[in-house]
């Protein structure tokens, strides 16, 4: 008795302690956001997903309508250590009692299948005709950047990936509102390509190509728990891309590889992303995907592809097709570029080289002796990403 009289003085000290201590925490994070973010004290596992920082702006027309005293808020939030262990407590209990999602943008099918929402809004809303229209509008933008790379002797080669949405319909079009008819979904893809190959542009159309392999492997080409290929499908695509780069050329530039694979569990990388993006501390991994060895044709220590400038551009798709293509095909200066100016990735290993580019870096695009345009199958010509205008900006310089 007399011993539980004496750790409860200690038990409330120690918590009076911790409550103090964390204003002090906040204000450290608030000066270490700015000077040592390495430095930042977070409480619990690191979230997934991106946070973007909000301005602050003191000005009259800003405390005015609350935007000041709601970036403020959110800083100050933002920098509580606390944070990230009670964001994860609060989703663990919504969504392994009550099966809510938090993650913003991400939606659950059936059979645990996650998915961005942007995917199954593209996929949904695609009318009959429609890709006769896309094509109209990216044809006269692909045919300026595919003449300036043939002028100076180079290749130009216009990358379209797939969407896990219109490869897996049927875990996700039965949970929601899909006034899409079949024929307009299944239809994009191939009237696109075809009219884009009829105006003499160099396609290859990854997306058809893993749609047509559904059931193929015992496995599906995209993860539960993410929204980008699998390493096998990345692989396939790979190999595709690389063969006509080298029809193209009339001869191997780039050497070829052949691949095996192996299941493993649990869901590792990209495989896991959205299931990440859940912030829960026991996310939903209990599902195999194939890891994948590569066997390229040549030592890449003795082959020329190694000194070979190649260039691609495109979204997040485009990562694992240029990992691929350093590890495998020996292309160690290949050079990608997200979204055009959001990082450039490379090297040996694969990772992030450069974030946030200044406009004068992009001409180096100018000087690629293989120039790789990815689109998705979701986002084709659409103006609201920019990297292809971007790219024909830049060879349209003088």
């Amino acid at each position: 008795m007399g011993s539980l009289s004496l750790s409860r003085p200690i038990v409330r000290a120690a918590f009076c302690a911790f409550l103090a201590l964390l204003p002090l925490g906040a204000a450290w994070n608030l000066v270490a956001a700015q000077y040592f973010p390495r430095l930042a004290i977070k409480i619990g596992p690191r979230l997934g997903g991106v946070t973007y920082e909000t301005s602050v702006s003191l000005s009259w027309p800003e405390i005015r309508d609350g935007k000041f005293q709601k970036a403020i808020v959110s800083r100050v939030t933002e920098a509580m250590p606390v944070r990230p262990l009670l964001i994860r407590i609060n989703n663990e209990i919504r969504f392994h009692l009550f099966g809510e999602l938090t993650a913003p943008n991400v939606f659950r099918g059936s059979h645990g299948q996650l998915i961005e929402q942007t995917y199954l809004d593209d996929y949904c809303s695609r009318t009959e005709g429609k890709g006769a229209r896309l094509a109209a509008v990216a044809i006269p933008k692909l045919q300026d950047i595919q003449n300036f790379y043939q002028a100076r002797g180079a290749i130009f080669v216009y990358l379209v990936t797939p969407s896990k949405a219109a490869h897996l319909p049927e875990y996700f079009v039965d949970r929601l509102p899909c006034p899409s008819t079949q024929a307009a979904r299944t239809q994009l893809v191939p009237d696109y390509v075809g009219a884009l190959r009829r105006a003499g542009i160099n396609v290859v159309d990854t997306a058809s190509l893993i749609h047509s392999l559904k059931g193929a492997y015992p496995f599906e080409l995209f993860p539960q728990g993410g929204v980008h290929w699998n390493d096998v499908g990345g692989a396939v695509a790979v190999s595709a891309l690389v063969e006509q780069i080298n029809r193209l050329a009339g001869h191997e530039i780039i050497p070829p590889f052949k691949f095996t694979y192996t299941m493993s569990q649990p869901a590792k990388g990209a495989d896991r992303e959205l299931a990440d993006l859940l912030n829960v501390f026991f996310p939903p991994l209990g599902y195999q995907t194939p890891k994948v060895a590569y066997q390229p044709s040549v030592p890449c220590a003795d082959s020329p592809a190694r000194q070979l400038d190649v260039t691609m551009v495109g979204s997040s798709f485009g990562h694992l097709p240029s990992h691929i293509m350093v590890e495998a095909n020996c292309l160690a200066r290949l050079q990608f570029y997200y979204y055009g100016t959001l990082g450039r990735f490379g090297g040996e290993p694969y990772r992030e080289l450069q974030r946030n580019l200044p406009d004068g870096d992009l001409n180096a695009w100018r000087d690629a002796k293989v120039m790789i345009l990815e689109e998705n199958e979701s986002f084709m010509a659409s103006d609201k990403v920019g990297y292809v205008d971007q790219l024909r900006a830049v060879v349209n310089r003088r």
